[in-house]
């Protein structure tokens, strides 16, 4: 299937394989017919380019990209014998509904890589803080809780504040240019907490439902006790949600959460210890003086 994008925006990384082209050439056919490839295969903004660096191949590799890329490209892309060069188009629009498919994609390919032992675990851990986050992203669907009608919604949610003073002048102008108060903590790729500074100013709150998102007047009204209480008085606060389960995974080099806590649940959302939900007992209702109608 021929796809066309109209000015595109082209990702590129790099991964270091192994030092044989004909190992990462395999390792990239093996992962790419495998069902965990398919989904790169079938992406709707094209396939991606893959090209693997070969010193025996003319201009190592990446004859199809050009002379003028070889000798003049991003000197972080160049690339050695038994590297892999991966580029990915996506339509030129700002970044919303969470990883790119090159992201996705890169993570996808390290733990192939791990599997097959062409990489090593990594032993140590490292954190990074994730900032400057846009306060608003571009949404064809309002988010669900927001019900705005602007065409965007709160990147985190609706009480992030704007990280600077100049971000609260640029909700007059151009909101979807301000930058919020949004973080979020990474360890080893995998997101262990997030959380923002809230708006204390219940005009300024009100302000972004009614003139930023657009919200219905009866959707603004589901806030009234939040704005009543900011009228009232209400510090500069901020906090994050650490996912402790997660760093617990992470520490115990398991890939799901499921492997680290005490009662995971089934695909279904069902306790296997207590065999929860269940239908209660008469006993049950008769100790809460419940009954149940049909």
């Amino acid at each position: 299937m021929e796809i066309s994008l109209q000015d595109p925006v082209v990702d590129a990384m790099k991964i270091r394989i192994s030092d044989d082209p004909k190992t990462t050439r395999k390792f990239v056919a093996d992962f790419l017919d495998s069902p965990d490839g398919k989904v790169f295969l079938d992406n709707p903004d094209g396939q991606p380019g893959i090209f693997i660096g070969d010193v025996s191949q003319p201009m190592q590799g990446l004859g199809p990209l050009g002379y003028q890329y070889v000798m003049e490209g991003p000197e972080a892309l160049a690339v050695e014998n038994g590297d892999l060069l991966v580029l990915q188009a996506r339509p030129n629009a700002p970044f919303s509904g969470g990883s790119t498919m090159l992201g996705n994609l890169r993570l996808a390919l390290h733990k192939a890589a791990i599997a097959k032992g062409l990489i090593e675990a990594p032993k140590s851990t490292k954190f990074v803080w994730i900032t400057d986050f846009p306060l608003f992203t571009p949404s064809s669907d309002s988010e669900p809780g927001q019900g705005g009608s602007a065409g965007f919604s709160s990147t985190h949610h609706p009480f992030t504040a704007p990280k600077t003073p100049e971000d609260v002048d640029l909700l007059l102008t151009s909101p979807s240019s301000a930058v919020a108060a949004h973080y979020d903590i990474v360890v080893n790729g995998v997101e262990l907490g997030g959380g923002s500074r809230r708006i204390h100013s219940a005009a300024m709150q009100e302000f972004i439902f009614k003139d930023i998102l657009k919200m219905k007047p009866e959707r603004v009204e589901d806030f009234r006790h939040l704005l009543d209480v900011l009228r009232s008085g209400c510090p500069p606060h901020a906090g994050i949600a650490l996912g402790w389960d997660r760093l617990m995974a992470v520490m115990c080099n398991r890939d799901s959460v499921r492997d680290v806590i005490a009662f995971p649940k089934s695909g279904r959302g069902e306790d296997q210890l207590v065999k929860s939900p269940n239908r209660m007992t008469e006993e049950q209702l008769e100790t809460y003086h419940l009954s149940l109608r049909e």
